[in-house]
């Protein structure tokens, strides 16, 4: 019976959010729900790429678990049907949404560093910067290079008030609720009741055309993702365990090589935020605080790349966006906070 809670059903309505977020985004981009906001900052600011600066600030600071679906539900909205312009927003909504690892209050990434180390936010803000704003600067470098204006699906528009308001504020609305009820068991009611009105404003109830809008291949990969990421989780102990008992040490090359190769291996296999910075606090404390930051990098690497982590699987299955693509990407940002952590633990 755990088999079935813990590894089988766990985070189910992840499933649902996607299927309800993929709708709403078919009828926003089929019925320009969303073009007179985006008219009125591509005509403010002469920039089809800044609609998707401004679209991932946002689904950047979401402070929920499936920002990455809703941020992809409204990148989606920008997006050609296929192409390298698609291609690369896979990238963007990934990235976007996950330097809000280092940084929120609410966030577990943040809250038990704090906790185990009895940090005030400031403190740790003030540890964590130097990966932060190398994460931010590569993330905004990535998206201003890669992203091209020419690319962008945006239709040429005026701004109108009451269609911001009609179709815009609802989603708002509705985000804002799943933040404020604490999210996760009040997916299906609130996107299912968001869905429902964009169904009415748009007067579209076929049901087959409605189902049309579904990449069923999204859900099953996901689905499979998120199954194999609880599988590996759910032996989340025995690697605390392994950390613990190793008799290695951090102060030679060949200890911390070893030390960091297990940590990384870990998070690479659970896929997991929370299991993760777990491991870079348990590793902290069993070898030294003065290795946090490193401890932090590669283990937050290896859940950027882990293949248990469903977020990859979200792009790769809605933008059509090529693995290797990803992990170009994902590989240069984890070398960088690597490069970045390592020069401040071991040389500064």
């Amino acid at each position: 019976m755990d088999f079935v809670t813990n590894v089988l059903l766990k985070d189910i309505s992840y499933i649902w959010m996607i299927f309800f977020i993929m709708i709403t985004a078919g009828l926003a981009k089929e019925y320009q729900l969303f073009a007179p906001a985006f008219a009125y900052v591509r005509n403010t600011f002469r920039s089809n790429k800044f609609v998707v600066v401004l679209l991932s600030a946002i689904g950047g600071v979401l402070p929920i678990e499936g920002r990455v679906t809703v941020s992809a539900g409204l990148l989606d909205s920008v997006a050609p049907k296929e192409g390298k312009g698609r291609e690369k927003l896979g990238i963007v909504d990934y990235l976007s949404t996950h330097h809000y690892y280092m940084w929120s209050p609410l966030e577990k990434t943040v809250i038990l560093p704090i906790a185990a180390f009895g940090l005030t936010y400031g403190a740790w803000l003030g540890l964590i910067a130097p990966l932060l704003i190398a994460s931010l600067l590569f993330i905004s470098l990535y998206i201003w290079t890669q992203v091209k204006d020419e690319e962008l699906s945006i239709t040429p528009g005026n701004f109108k008030l009451s269609a911001v308001l009609r179709n815009i504020i609802p989603m708002c609305i509705a985000i804002g609720v799943y933040i404020w009820l604490g999210g996760e068991g009040n997916v299906f009611t609130i996107f299912g009741l968001l869905t429902l009105y964009y169904v009415f404003i748009t007067q579209q109830w076929n049901i087959k055309k409605l189902l049309g809008y579904i990449r069923w291949d999204v859900l099953i990969w996901v689905g499979a993702v998120i199954i194999l990421g609880n599988f590996f989780k759910s032996y989340n102990n025995s690697f605390l365990d392994t950390i613990k008992s190793v008799g290695l040490d951090p102060h030679t090359f060949i200890g911390m090589v070893m030390i960091s190769v297990i940590g990384f291996v870990a998070s690479f296999l659970m896929g997991s935020s929370g299991k993760f910075v777990a491991i870079a606090v348990l590793m902290a404390q069993v070898f030294g605080v003065e290795y946090f930051l490193w401890f932090f990098a590669i283990d937050f690497t290896g859940y950027l790349l882990s293949p248990t982590h469903k977020c990859v699987m979200v792009g790769h299955k809605y933008f059509n966006t090529p693995l290797s693509t990803y992990y170009k990407a994902l590989g240069a940002w984890g070398g960088i906070l690597l490069l970045v952590s390592g020069l401040l633990t071991f040389l500064v």
